[in-house]
């Protein structure tokens, strides 16, 4: 078997400070209804599955079928901020903290992306939903994509956004393991470094350059509630989860309707993950989005939303 590599596969770089000054114009520019207009109390609520509390936000209503979210690693309900209020405008959109992350509390069973999507699977049940578009982003690609495995029936829709399929299995899971601890024991650790860093411009490119294209232009609210899900009690468990969970076999037996999206400099799952599953998966169709890193739907919200609200309607 040949070594496993030290490094991410992507070979995408970081911009520069520069770079941000040439950013097309919609690049980091909030969607109608601004999220910071929502009284998300309200629209919080637990459900318990395997005798553990997992907590969703639950919005809006229409005939379409509903949208399910699913964040990735290090993430939580929030990296949907600018989807949600969009979304939720024309159909029930339901995003959740997936077990161990956000307020969710830990699973008993050892965390595997298969278990991610049952939990997920009884989300919905619990909620009454149907048949579902189902939303997953980076790892939660993997959760999305086991669920429409696993759970066809439920599935109407999938979307992958920056979803790994090929790379994953060639990467080494420890750098990033060590990476992860020793961030917790950093100034970054703490609120108080956080929001220092946010505030100062280089520090911010520099801290967030590898997971969104140009850091300067993302509102420094959206930077803060991205960052909210940092030190969760799950995220060692998940990040091996992920890096020894492999659909490559399977992913031909995914037929639901399939929308693929990816940020062209992507620096943590390279573009062409994304253009070997669109080669393979019977029903599928691949937006890259140019100039643009891992959270394409923080990055280019408008256009996401555009995208992902025009897939789900065909």
């Amino acid at each position: 078997m040949a070594a496993r590599r030290l490094l991410p596969p992507s070979s995408a770089r970081p911009a520069t400070l520069a770079d941000a000054a040439r950013a097309s114009a919609d690049y980091g520019v909030s969607d109608r209804p601004d999220w910071r207009s929502v009284p998300w109390r309200s629209r919080l609520r637990a459900v318990t599955v395997d005798g553990r509390r997992v907590h969703v936000v639950d919005s809006g209503h229409g005939i379409g079928a509903p949208v399910v979210l699913i964040h990735g690693l290090g993430g939580r309900w929030q990296s949907w901020l600018e989807t949600i209020p969009r979304v939720a405008a024309q159909r029930r959109v339901v995003a959740l903290d997936l077990p161990g992350f956000g307020l969710s509390q830990p699973p008993r069973e050892p965390i595997s992306i298969p278990r991610y999507a049952r939990t997920v699977e009884r989300v919905c049940e619990l909620l009454g939903l149907d048949r579902v578009v189902v939303v997953g982003n980076s790892m939660g690609g993997f959760v999305a994509a086991e669920l429409a495995l696993r759970f066809p029936a439920r599935v109407e829709r999938l979307v992958l956004v920056s979803a790994a399929a090929v790379s994953i299995g060639d990467f080494n899971p420890l750098p990033a393991m060590l990476l992860v601890g020793a961030l917790a024991r950093t100034p970054l650790g703490s609120p108080e470094g956080m929001r220092a860093l946010i505030g100062r411009r280089h520090a911010r490119h520099l801290a967030f350059a590898n997971l969104v294209r140009h850091p300067t232009l993302i509102d420094g609210a959206m930077l803060w509630e991205l960052v909210g899900g940092r030190g969760a009690p799950a995220l060692r468990d998940a990040v091996r989860a992920t890096m020894t969970h492999d659909i490559r076999g399977e992913v031909t037996a995914l037929d639901a309707p399939t929308l693929i999206v990816h940020g062209r400099e992507d620096m943590l799952v390279p573009v062409a993950d994304s253009q070997w599953l669109a080669q393979r998966l019977p029903h599928a169709q691949l937006e890259v989005f140019e100039d643009t890193g891992h959270l394409v739907m923080v990055e280019r919200p408008v256009r996401f939303n555009d995208a992902l609200l025009r897939f789900a309607a065909d």
